[in-house]
């Protein structure tokens, strides 16, 4: 497995616990894998958690990404005993390239991401499953860099 110049390894994965994560995962030969490894106890906080009435929901683009993500304003990251780790298989010689890990729970792609629901089986299904997921949770507001400008309450999709 080898890492990349332009890996997105959030901020707060703990070093021995991704090497820990890589081991553990079978990649069985797959071309492509997201997979949630859990650990006996909290690795690190989650800024991805679930909504409930009464949260301050705002949504913003973040850089770099070309659809607005849900933010929730009025809560804090939770404590989390799981690691997402998103791995390539090489086209020239078969090892794994780390795409991404972060502290948290494997999440629906967001519903402006249209190329991840064209991959699927159902296209319209992994779509609506998308919508349903992202109202009912959201990144925690102030972790992640955002794009003022595209600031808005209305949900936009």
């Amino acid at each position: 497995m080898f890492d990349r110049l332009v890996s997105h390894v959030h901020k707060g994965v703990p070093a021995p616990a991704l090497r820990a994560a890589l081991v553990r995962i079978d990649a069985g030969g797959r071309q492509f894998l997201a997979e949630e490894v859990q650990f006996d106890e909290p690795i690190g906080e989650t800024i991805c958690v679930a909504t409930r009435p009464g949260d301050e929901i705002v949504y913003a683009k973040r850089p770099g990404r070309w659809g607005p993500s849900r933010f929730v304003k009025n809560r804090e990251p939770e404590a989390c005993s799981s690691l997402v780790v998103i791995l390539k298989k090489a086209e020239e010689d078969g090892n794994y390239v780390l795409i991404t890990a972060f502290v948290g729970h494997i999440a629906e792609p967001e519903p402006w991401d249209s190329r991840a629901f064209i991959q699927q089986a159902n296209p319209a299904e992994a779509a609506e499953k998308s919508r349903e997921f992202w109202n009912s949770h959201a990144l925690i507001w102030g972790v992640e860099k955002v794009i003022i400008e595209t600031i808005t309450a209305e949900c936009p999709w």
